[in-house]
């Protein structure tokens, strides 16, 4: 991932980690440091944008990049990887074409012909989901893209069944409910919130609308038990930049405080009961985990104080001062109350049978809070323990960077434990130049990886991973 945290350091050259990949390739073997946890059977499907460039026209910005999906595949002891272009319909007819069909990289007339003619381009480049044994690629604002899991090979566009317009990179599992829900934006006239329900079998289902006041720029949500939880920041898109595609990238949004953060609660089974209150501005991209305790919804996620973050992403001198924060919402009185628990940190997960339910520890991609000196430049992996607000930490090599940490369980455990299963991160080494595959034990992951899977190529940029278990993946 980018550098997301700065030191009053000297400008750098652009990282490896924003260069287009160098090789796609299937499942093949990777090379082995440590020993591989015998209990560790299933992949890991990553997803970000791997072509920084379109027939040599670089994007202007890290969110315009085609989707490349990576994976590790475990099983019998052996790490395979594969790293795969997401061949979306517009990237396909453009490398027809042999030239930029979209984006700020294509003549002005053909972007704004294809804006009024409502063609996106699909570049499937910030999320993976798993969903009836199938693997999908997502980005913001438009269908999936499904994946073969056989070798990462791209399938084509889906609805689902029943998706109108879009549907975001987000999606979220609410295990006790035996279902996945994510949303979508449909801009037009009037800006919806489209709420979908993927359940563990049988159809997806569009599950309700709600009309919002102006179009949004909303990158993530949050569900428990009872209730999805929208934070509508007020990043509005501006449609006339937009339909006439005025660059930069970061100008189609524009950060106007005054409106404040809209809270919106739908009840799962009585969507038409949706509560909606605001309270003052912030923004977040990351959600950590919702539950509900009496008539209140407790909702953890990672707060910026505005949406500077947009221009700075990628860069390495810019300072996001993040905070972990815990919110607690209550519906029947339009309630809202925070208070930090952790700074400097984001990309939060968590074991994935406390998805949706009162959770103990979180895992996250953080920095030194007090860098002094010529403390090493490398990232950091922390476990902050709720209860105690004690936070354990590993920090890589000098300049390495990490990505969001993901927790396996521990195949058939009766009951989530946290500190019992292994954490998986993909890091990228400069001094090689190469990625590799950290796999830690979850009760002393501050003693580093027990083993490191390699890659003999680097991985660009990836946000967002899933496991699938072996009797899935």
């Amino acid at each position: 991932m980018p550098k997301l945290f700065s030191r009053s350091t000297p400008p750098k050259p652009a990282s490896l980690l924003r260069q287009s990949l160098t090789r796609e390739h299937g499942f093949e073997p990777l090379r082995v440091e440590g020993d591989i946890p015998e209990e560790l059977a299933g992949t890991l499907y990553r997803n970000g944008p791997g072509l920084y460039e379109c027939f040599g026209h670089p994007y202007s910005h890290l969110f315009e990049g085609d989707g490349a999906v990576c994976a590790l595949r475990l099983e019998h002891g052996q790490a395979l990887g594969a790293h795969r272009v997401v061949v979306g319909e517009g990237l396909r007819q453009e490398r027809l074409a042999q030239k930029p069909l979209y984006g700020f990289n294509a003549p002005w007339w053909r972007r704004v012909a294809a804006n009024f003619q409502k063609k996106l381009k699909n570049t499937g480049n910030t999320s993976v989901v798993v969903w009836q044994d199938k693997l999908y690629a997502l980005m913001e604002a438009a269908l999936p893209i499904e994946i073969s899991q056989a070798d990462l090979a791209t399938i084509g566009e889906t609805d689902l069944g029943a998706v109108t317009a879009a549907f975001s990179a987000h999606p979220h599992e609410v295990p006790a409910r035996r279902a996945i829900y994510n949303f979508g934006l449909r801009y037009g006239r009037q800006t919806l919130l489209d709420i979908y329900e993927l359940p563990a079998s049988g159809r997806a289902r569009l599950l309700h609308s709600v009309p919002l006041k102006y179009p949004v720029m909303l990158h993530d949500f949050i569900a428990s038990e009872r209730y999805l939880v929208f934070l509508v920041s007020p990043v509005k898109v501006n449609p006339l930049r937009a339909m006439l595609s005025i660059p930069p990238f970061e100008k189609l949004f524009r950060w106007d405080p005054r409106e404040g953060t809209e809270v919106i609660v739908v009840p799962i089974d009585e969507p038409e009961r949706t509560v909606r209150f605001h309270t003052d501005p912030f923004f977040q991209f990351h959600f950590a985990n919702a539950f509900d305790v009496g008539d209140d919804i407790v909702v953890d996620f990672v707060r910026y104080k505005n949406f500077d973050v947009l221009s700075g992403l990628g860069v390495e001198e810019v300072d996001l001062d993040t905070s972990y924060v815990r919110a607690t919402i209550t519906p029947s009185t339009m309630a809202y109350r925070s208070e930090p628990l952790a700074k400097r940190c984001e990309f939060p997960r968590l074991h994935p049978a406390q998805q949706g339910r009162e959770h103990s520890h979180v895992w996250m991609v953080s920095q030194s809070e007090n860098p002094v000196g010529d403390a090493p430049d490398a990232d950091q992996l922390v476990c902050l323990d709720i209860a105690s607000g004690h936070q354990r930490r590993f920090q890589f090599a000098d300049g390495q960077r990490t990505s969001e940490p993901v927790f396996v369980p521990r195949a058939n455990e009766q009951q989530p434990n946290p500190r019992d299963g292994h954490v998986l991160s993909l890091v990228f080494d400069p001094a090689s130049r190469t990625s590799y595959w950290a796999v830690f034990a979850a009760e002393s992951f501050e003693d580093g990886p027990v083993a490191r899977l390699w890659f003999d190529h680097h991985v660009p940029t990836t946000f967002h991973g899933v496991w699938a278990p072996a009797s899935s993946a």
